[in-house]
């Protein structure tokens, strides 16, 4: 009997230009460009997806708890008062008040405080519920009609729990915002750090959505053997030094290599391109893909000597007639 193998399960080689994506790159498009798949079902199936986590579990089981003890700061704002002083008196304000008002002796424009909700960690908290809560919006279209019977009920719940505890009074008025580097980094060095995991948790599945095996998973077998010939194409083209995927346009470009899968939609051109030349994958005869038609006219085919050529990243190949 043969010993087992230690070694983990093997992926395809979109699971592997999907590590080499760069962290700056969305990971919603950069799935469309691979797979072909369209970016709204992809975001359906990512929000489905995220209330169905053991992270969105763990956030809302603390709800009640953590909504008792959120963060608060004091906002300050302007407040026009007559026949009483309600804070400091701030005296330009006030005389240009005074003077609309007739020459009123009796109007102040005061500074006010009161305490406030609107804080970076309660925005954080605030935008990892919005994410849970999508998911009910995501179950009544079409890719809901996708998700196992038995799991929409419990998935529906989960996101009306979110969007509950989203109108919440104490976060009612709480906008979610794009957090800089120094608040995040203030947030992870606070001492509520640990209070904080379940929303960083959360907030971490939403930016990376997909694990590389999951990208195979979206891929049909025609998009799997395109994913081949793209790796060969990369790996010539860096030199041995694997390059980090950008997206932009819809496509994922690295170094002389860009590729847009041709089913994706957009205004960038689909398909495998180096250095400026279209390179068509290898597929057996009678299994033309759907969206065959959708690649550039003119292309090379990966068997070709020059495209052979042109992913060793020999010489630029020549244009087919």
């Amino acid at each position: 009997m043969s010993e087992p193998s230690e070694q983990g399960p093997t992926f395809g080689a979109g699971a592997e230009l999907w590590r080499r994506r760069a962290r700056t790159a969305p990971a919603i498009a950069s799935a469309a460009a691979l797979t072909g798949e369209d970016p709204l079902t992809l975001a359906d199936a990512t929000a489905i997806s995220l209330a169905a986590s053991e992270e969105a579990g763990r956030l809302l089981d603390g709800m009640e708890l953590r909504v008792r003890t959120l963060k608060t700061t004091v906002a300050t704002s302007t407040e026009r008062c007559v026949y009483s002083v309600r804070g400091p008196v701030l005296w330009s304000e006030t005389i240009t008040a005074r003077a609309n008002a007739l020459g009123n002796e009796d109007v102040f424009v005061c500074m006010t405080a009161e305490r406030s909700f609107d804080t970076v960690e309660n925005r954080v908290l605030v935008q990892a519920l919005e994410s849970i809560a999508r998911a009910g919006r995501a179950l009544r279209g079409p890719t809901g009609r996708r998700v196992d019977p038995a799991e929409v009920d419990r998935i529906a719940a989960v996101a009306e729990e979110a969007r509950s505890w989203r109108r919440h009074p104490r976060l009612a008025g709480v906008r979610p915002g794009r957090l800089n580097g120094r608040s995040l980094a203030r947030l992870r060095g606070g001492h509520r750090l640990a209070r904080l995991a379940p929303v960083l948790a959360v907030r971490r599945r939403v930016a990376e959505p997909f694990l590389p095996e999951d990208i195979d998973g979206l891929s049909s077998p025609s998009t799997r053997r395109y994913h081949d010939v793209v790796l060969q194409a990369v790996d010539a083209a860096s030199g041995g030094r694997p390059r980090a995927w950008t997206c932009s346009d819809g496509a994922l470009r690295a170094g002389p290599v860009s590729f847009r899968h041709p089913a994706a939609g957009g205004s960038a051109p689909t398909g495998l391109w180096i250095r400026g030349t279209p390179v068509l994958p290898d597929l057996p005869d009678g299994e033309l893909p759907a969206w065959w038609d959708r690649l550039p006219p003119g292309g090379i085919p990966a068997s070709s000597p020059e495209a052979v050529a042109l992913l060793a990243g020999l010489s630029p190949a020549p244009t087919p007639r």
